[in-house]
């Protein structure tokens, strides 16, 4: 089984390579796919940040002689350049962000998601994903789905809040952008099996539920909190579904954690 999800992650990571690739020469020859001026588009920069990342996943496994410090060099570029891009977005938007030039930045959500990214490859790159109670390597994988859990509240109730769209409608997160982190996600966790999440759900049927409840319940529970008290936004601003949002993420982790500690602690019966 673990051979087959290998397969399938790396069947991904050749579909995201494509897509980044397409994105990329649409954009260099000016005709970005889905562009649109007042909505969120799938900027140059993203394109270049998932070509990147799943370019050297495919490049490490099929190039015996690829330099590993070409992926640290240029996974730090990727990790680096979105850290960049958050603070300049953050510190002076009206300074950074013309509406009238075709140049699209990285959405701040988006970069999050990427910095997350980029951390944990380069830690699967330094050394193999340790059997510890501190699951690093998946909570930095969850921590990165968080915007796209935001970006589908604002995709549904049309909040740019949520979409990290600024004075720019261009610059947040497009259907087409989620689509393309919910694959990089997905390959992410196929490809590795040494993940904790892996050995909980080979625990058994009851487990398998347990952690669906809880994963699912992080999507739910706020888009539930929004259709019973009716998505009333205020200057765009987060109300108590980002509240409950980043509960469903704490209670998730949190759970992960505590059974991996319980998992640490069981005495080795051999």
């Amino acid at each position: 089984m673990e051979t087959r999800f290998v397969k399938w992650a790396e069947i991904l990571d050749f579909l995201i390579l494509i897509g980044a690739s397409l994105a990329l020469v649409t954009w260099i020859f000016g005709v970005p796919l889905f562009y649109k001026m007042d909505g969120p588009v799938l900027s140059i920069f993203t394109a270049i940040s998932l070509f990147v990342i799943v370019g050297l996943r495919l490049a490490t496994r099929h190039f015996q002689l690829w330099p590993f410090t070409a992926n640290l060099a240029f996974l730090m570029i990727v990790g680096g350049g979105n850290i960049s891009s958050i603070l300049m977005l953050l510190s002076a938007p009206m300074v950074h962000i013309n509406p009238k030039s075709s140049l699209v930045l990285t959405s701040v959500f988006t970069s999050i998601g990427f910095v997350f990214f980029s951390f944990y490859e380069i830690l699967l790159y330094l050394r193999r994903t340790p059997e510890r109670s501190w699951i690093l390597d998946d909570i930095l994988i969850h921590l990165a789905l968080v915007p796209g859990g935001l970006s589908l509240i604002g995709h549904l109730f049309q909040n740019p809040t949520y979409l990290s769209m600024s004075m720019d409608p261009r610059v947040g997160i497009s259907l087409f952008e989620m689509a393309f982190m919910a694959l990089l996600a997905l390959s992410t966790i196929l490809s590795n099996p040494n993940l904790f999440l892996w050995k909980f759900l080979r625990g058994g049927l009851s487990n398998q539920l347990t952690f669906a409840c809880l994963f699912l319940n992080q999507y739910i529970a706020p888009l539930l909190y929004l259709w019973i008290v009716g998505a009333n936004w205020q200057s765009n601003s987060f109300g108590p579904e980002l509240f409950i949002f980043f509960g469903g993420v704490i209670a998730t982790l949190g759970f992960l954690l505590f059974q991996a500690r319980l998992d640490q602690t069981k005495p080795n019966v051999s």
